[in-house]
């Protein structure tokens, strides 16, 4: 271990198959971590999510080494995730032993501690067990999405006995950190059936990515202006184009308001899903309802959003997603719009508990339908109050600063602890 731990400066391995120029808040925790004069790196892989090939000037040859804010990015060899559940599931697995081969190449001089940014997949967990067993890392997992249960409803695992082999291979991968942050508190029990001790358990929530908050109609960029309709209602989701976002619900509800002109629905983003989708749209002749935009840069996500009469969160009927805080949601809420959501469980209770808008069960297009027409009928006042309640709801539970202040003390305590496991193994022998 490093000697600048008692000075209050951290060497830190960053895990994860997901960074820059990727969108994913592990990327303002990396930045905010070097803002505070920590020294990071980060083992990922060639940016290549959600549409399944490489980014532009990325590949297993160019841009394998680069540095960006301080942080130096070693991209691990990567089969890219394509378009099938095999090559998904090869990406999934391909990533820890290319991670652990960068690591070995690193050493572990100067290295407190791993910290595993870990959306699915679990795998990525065996980066920073390896670099534990290696180098005497002790590692951190900021856990996003459960697993096995993540695996068994995108994969669609009907087998008892590999659903028990991934329930034993989980329990070993979360078992072996030496701290679990979880997103939501309904992850604890979960963990706990794991085998995981409920100690090594605490809950640290997303928030919104740097720089998300409101932008008045008047101050939106132009060329966004442009793209978003003037003289609708419109209802605006953004995000991954996926199985889990439950796209047959929000189409079968804007096929029961076709007869509603006043009503658009709007879609930013892409994903594994969008083809199928877009046939979908057409199928249902929702070509004039239904606008899909892709992807834009995440900066402007604000001014999109500044354009909606209502942001739209939705996931698929299931025990794992009621558990989960769609990351999504502290956006909205920052950036101050109501919201409407077609979900159960923590994010449900969170839209209502933030009086930010209406939340109905999921996978209910009617409902869903209902909600939305509620909603177009209120005053503009009426709507601005809910954002108002979001805004002020994410400022006192998701504020940036206070949660990248309780991971940075997260990852000093593992680090003391385990120095002092360390000191009391030396005097006892």
């Amino acid at each position: 271990m490093s000697n600048d731990v008692a000075e209050g400066r951290l060497g830190i391995l960053y895990l994860s198959q997901y960074f820059f120029p990727e969108s994913f808040l592990g990327n303002d925790v990396a930045r905010a971590l070097v803002a505070r004069s920590h020294d990071l790196v980060a083992v990922s892989s060639v940016p290549n999510y959600p549409e399944g090939k490489f980014f532009s000037g990325f590949s297993n040859k160019l841009r394998r080494i680069e540095h960006w804010h301080g942080i130096k990015i070693i991209r691990a060899w990567t089969v890219r995730r394509g378009n099938s559940r095999v090559r998904l599931l090869i990406n999934y697995l391909v990533y820890p032993f290319a991670a652990s081969w960068e690591i070995l190449r690193l050493g572990g001089r100067g290295i407190d501690v791993s910290f595993v940014f870990m959306p699915s997949p679990i795998f990525q967990g065996l980066a920073g067990i390896f670099a534990k067993h290696v180098f005497g890392i002790p590692t951190v997992f900021w856990v996003q999405d459960i697993w096995p249960d993540s695996a068994v409803v995108t994969l669609n695992i009907k087998s008892r006995i590999i659903n028990s082999i991934l329930n034993a291979f989980c329990s070993y991968i979360y078992r072996s950190a030496d701290l679990l942050m979880v997103q939501s508190n309904a992850f604890i029990p979960r963990l706990e059936q794991l085998g995981v001790e409920r100690s090594k358990i605490t809950v640290v929530p997303n928030m919104a990515p740097t720089g998300f908050d409101r932008v008045t109609r008047e101050d939106v960029d132009p060329a966004v202006r442009m793209l978003v309709p003037t003289d609708k209602f419109v209802v605006m989701f953004a995000g991954n184009i996926g199985a889990s976002q439950d796209f047959d619900t929000i189409l079968e509800a804007a096929s029961i308001l076709k007869s509603n002109e006043n009503i658009i629905w709007v879609i930013l983003g892409s994903g594994r899903d969008e083809d199928r989708v877009r046939k979908v749209i057409e199928n249902l002749d929702l070509g004039r309802h239904v606008l899909l935009l892709g992807r834009h840069p995440i900066e402007l996500m604000p001014h999109f959003f500044s354009c909606a009469d209502v942001l739209l969160l939705s996931l698929k009927a299931n025990e794992l997603f009621d558990m989960t805080v769609p990351s999504k949601l502290q956006s909205y809420l920052a950036c101050g719009q109501p919201l409407v959501g077609s979900l159960g469980g923590e994010g449900a209770r969170i839209i209502l508990e933030s009086g930010a808008g209406i939340s109905v069960p999921p996978s209910d297009p009617s409902r869903l339908a209902a909600a939305v027409v509620s909603l177009s009928h209120l005053s503009k006042e009426e709507l601005s109050q809910m954002g108002r309640n979001g805004y002020r709801y994410a400022k006192n539970n998701y504020d940036s600063d206070l949660i990248f202040d309780s991971i940075e003390n997260l990852l000093f305590k593992v680090v003391e602890n385990c120095r002092a496991h360390e000191a009391q193994g030396s005097l006892d022998d």
